[in-house]
């Protein structure tokens, strides 16, 4: 018997009948979890090797979702329409999130989030280098001015070279390219098994690592983990909903958000968050990817 996954977009719209605002709401809501996701992960990074932490967070994850996919639909509710694509995500989503759980111990989490917005910019490039895909003079505008944010973040031989910002630049492209993944598998499982394969995949592909660096957990560090696990498995949830619910494009400019939600969690956590050249930085990268999103919707997604 195929599992009985209630369709989320279905439920919802009985309370707000609008399609785009359902999924303006599911992502605002997405981006919270990830926001409250991020700051667990940074304490535990603080305290135990980023690659362990990386599995651990994992590992929650899987003992958050796997019991209630069982209870709803068993063993069968777990077969996906397309497997491979679920794999073939993973390759971008490990080795992106590699790097992000490396960057997290040396970055306040607002500019990890201001970096993070530089992601539909790498998806022009790398639909120009490696989908053949035409790209006309005012988006390659907007691509050099989302750059010029992103050194303003950097200020390369002007700021301190830190290692985080490297490692947050080699995450983006690889997490865009997931998130792109994402996108088309979305369309063909429910929210819970998308979220429920890059769990499992995730989980395995990080433990050998988890296992080479592991040290044993304190019971607050356990606890931290399983809130990791609650925060991002309900993070990626609503995400995937939004996808099923609106284009990438569209979702983009409420992603800006995220950097309002980290400042606050910096402040409230750590108390400071980063530099005002961060802020106007990110300011200047919305604005690009913020034109880019709208020459997506506005060309229906055909090539240009």
């Amino acid at each position: 018997m195929s599992a009985p996954v209630v369709d989320a977009p279905d439920s919802l719209s009985r309370f707000i009948p609008s399609r785009t605002v359902r999924g303006f709401v599911v992502a605002v809501v997405s981006g919270i979890f990830f926001t409250l996701l991020n700051t667990s992960v940074k304490e535990l990074a603080t305290e135990l090797p980023p690659l362990l932490v990386s599995w651990g967070r994992w590992l929650a994850g899987v003992v958050v979702i796997a019991p209630a996919m069982l209870w709803y639909g068993g063993i069968a509710g777990l077969a996906t329409r397309d497997f491979k694509l679920h794999c073939f995500r993973g390759v971008f989503h490990t080795s992106g999130y590699a790097l992000w759980y490396e960057a997290v111990v040396w970055l306040p989490l607002a500019t990890m989030a201001a970096l993070g917005f530089t992601g539909p910019i790498f998806v022009t490039l790398g639909a120009v280098l490696f989908l053949g895909e035409k790209v006309h003079a005012r988006r390659w505008t907007a691509v050099a001015i989302g750059f010029l944010g992103m050194l303003v973040i950097v200020r390369p031989g002007l700021a301190d070279a830190n290692a985080g910002i490297w490692l947050m630049l080699g995450a983006v492209p690889l997490i865009a390219g997931s998130n792109l993944v994402a996108k088309a598998v979305s369309g063909r499982d429910s929210p819970a098994l998308v979220v429920f394969w890059q769990t499992m995949i995730a989980t395995i592909c990080f433990a050998p690592f988890g296992l080479w660096f592991w040290q044993t957990p304190t019971l607050t560090q356990l606890l931290l983990f399983l809130a990791a696990g609650f925060f991002g498995t309900m993070g990626y949830f609503f995400l995937t909903w939004a996808y099923r619910l609106l284009d990438i494009s569209a979702l983009q400019p409420i992603t800006f958000l995220g950097i309002v939600w980290a400042a606050l969690m910096d402040v409230a956590v750590w108390g400071k968050t980063s530099d005002v050249w961060t802020f106007v930085g990110a300011a200047i990268i919305v604005a690009a990817t913020t034109y880019i999103a709208h020459r997506e919707a506005v060309s229906g997604g055909k090539k240009k």
